[in-house]
């Protein structure tokens, strides 16, 4: 009736949708033909160049159109290097094109392999690149997304490039972790930077874990940053003994949580495989996961196996 607005219907809704998807499916093809037709391995065309630029900001996972640029990239640094006057002027300012390319697309999607693939390239092919503001940026980002490993990764190159310690490095890790237990990347990255190469080293990271698994024994990240940790050579026996204990605490309080009896399978099976005592103490653990964990009750029935060949 007239005066009233018309409510589109769910089917409607979906061949509208539909619609618009086709549209950008062919201006998709029809980008994408246009570009791969002028790509040769002379010169590059600036208007496909633009084109490629438009169609990975809506997508930036083509990830021939980022060896497409890469191409144009090596093209025009060539060309510029006959420059003396101004071929350094004009590589800079086409890298630095690319680099604020890379920023539109990771808005779009932070976690795009491709997008950081690209800019660390381009960082790599720059005539001045910025280590330090890249390094800034780096940190500004993990500030808003602690969880994104592709930065984490990316930070982890950069580390190499600007000279940073390995000791502002671990108290960087530190504080993500003391703001964000649940944050799996950082105690990963933390893993790649330390060695533990004494007992004492070994003592902060059991606390720094410790800790973690207490405040939130259901989340999985620092558990397996403690299996980490548990497989390191310099892991003295009191302090094993002195994990266990805390954990049969724990479990006291959280009888459901499956992670504590797994901790405490790694503590007993690492303790030593020739105390009887342990190894049916381990027995006992491995059945007690199948009934808090049943759906890798085939796993833990392989595992109980070989811990009973030991009592043999």
């Amino acid at each position: 009736m007239h005066g009233r607005i018309k409510v589109r219907t769910s089917e409607e809704q979906k061949l509208q949708k539909q619609k618009e998807q086709q549209k950008k499916l062919v201006a998709y093809r029809m980008g994408m033909k246009q570009i791969l037709s002028t790509r040769n391995k002379e010169n590059y065309d600036p208007a496909s160049l633009l084109l490629s630029g438009q169609l990975l900001s809506v997508n930036p996972d083509i990830y021939t159109l980022w060896n497409y640029r890469k191409e144009a990239t090596l093209m025009e640094l060539k060309e510029n290097h006959s420059d003396a006057e101004n071929g350094d002027e004009k590589s800079i300012e086409f890298c630095e094109n690319e680099l604020r390319l890379t920023e539109q697309c990771l808005l779009s999607n932070p976690k795009s392999y491709g997008s950081w693939h690209h800019r660390y390239w381009i960082l790599n092919h720059h005539p001045k690149p910025n280590w330090q503001r890249e390094f800034d940026l780096c940190t500004k980002y993990l500030s808003m997304d602690d969880r994104n490993f592709h930065c984490w990764d990316f930070r982890r190159l950069l580390v190499n490039k600007i000279g940073i310690t390995l000791t502002d490095e671990i108290a960087f890790s530190t504080e993500r972790i003391n703001i964000n237990f649940s944050n799996y990347s950082s105690w990963h990255y933390r893993s790649t930077l330390q060695f533990l190469t004494d007992a004492e080293s070994v003592a902060k990271e059991l606390t720094l874990v410790q800790n973690a698994v207490f405040t939130d024994p259901i989340d999985t990240s620092a558990w397996f940053y403690l299996r980490w940790v548990l497989s390191n050579p310099n892991l003295r026996k009191t302090q094993k003994d002195e994990l266990l204990e805390a954990l049969e605490q724990l479990q006291e309080l959280e009888p459901d949580c499956k992670w504590i009896v797994m901790a405490k399978c790694w503590l007993s099976g690492n303790i030593t495989v020739l105390d009887k005592e342990h190894v049916e103490n381990n027995v006992h653990y491995y059945k007690e996961l199948i009934k808090l964990d049943p759906l890798r009750r085939g796993h833990y029935e392989d595992c109980l196996k070989i811990v009973e060949t030991k009592i043999d």
